[in-house]
């Protein structure tokens, strides 16, 4: 993975970016990001960890990087145990499991998947339905999966 540190220009524009998208990160200017590309993508990294992977023109949360931080993103979907075994097999999100849900969003936002029980990350979609819409919907699926507890970009290490 070929790795530079962030200008300060750069810097500031990114992070001003990202913040607006996810504020529940609490990303800090001082820190030191570096930048990396691989054949698979774009990383924002900070010392050892991707704190955020590009996938197409979007910026996405590392769901390693908030697990290990305890972070508690928004907004939130919380789903049965049927379908966090599903999810951490690639699956997308179904409507007749999800149990209750935190926070609005829109269409095509990216929302975070937690197991209603242990109240933990296990993915992160975009939501085919605003919060809304979502309340009226009973079946079909809800939202497209990009990332969960296990994939490549979980996994990966920089």
């Amino acid at each position: 993975m070929l790795r530079h540190p962030l200008s300060k220009k750069d810097k500031k524009s990114l992070l001003q970016e990202i913040t607006r998208l996810y504020s529940f990160l609490n990303l800090d200017y001082d820190q030191p990001f570096e930048h990396g590309r691989d054949d698979e993508g774009e990383y924002l990294i900070l010392g050892r960890d991707i704190v955020l992977f590009k996938t197409g023109s979007k910026w996405i949360p590392s769901l390693k990087y908030i697990i290990k931080n305890n972070i508690k993103p928004t907004p939130v979907l919380y789903v049965d145990r049927g379908a966090v075994n599903a999810l951490l097999r690639g699956a997308d999100l179904m409507a007749p499991g999800v149990r209750g849900v935190e926070g609005s969003f829109n269409r095509d936002d990216v929302v975070f998947i937690l197991d209603e029980e242990a109240k933990k990350p296990i993915a992160l979609g975009l939501a085919l339905y605003s919060s809304s819409e979502l309340k009226t919907v009973s079946k079909g699926k809800v939202v497209k999966i990009i990332h969960y507890v296990g994939d490549k970009f979980y996994n990966k290490t920089v």
